[in-house]
């Protein structure tokens, strides 16, 4: 089971998640983009393009950490919010019907 993560709630990306102007939520598309370049980064020591910088990541998702402990904050935040959005999918389609 993993431990709970410390996030700064009024950091950006609760903001972006919240606000769902346009065709794709910016909270949910940083999220995933996010996964696939923390992990480039953490496990191949690769930046993504050259102006990534890790400390932009830890300032929006409001998290802490170096390495592998960052990668996995980042990673439970990020299931805890698909579960979350599973879930609000699935409340939405039941109320349709």
């Amino acid at each position: 089971m993993n431990k709970p993560v410390e996030v700064d709630g009024g950091c950006q990306f609760f903001k972006d998640l919240e606000n769902s102007e346009g065709n794709v939520n910016m909270g949910y598309w940083n999220l995933i983009c996010t996964k696939r370049d923390l992990s480039m980064y953490v496990k191949h020591n690769m930046k993504p393009h050259r102006g990534w910088k890790v400390s932009q990541v830890k300032k929006y998702f409001g998290i802490k950490g170096t390495g592998k402990n960052l990668l996995n904050r980042f990673l439970v935040l990020y299931n805890v919010t698909m579960e979350a959005m599973d879930d609000q999918k699935k409340k939405a389609k039941a109320t349709e019907k």
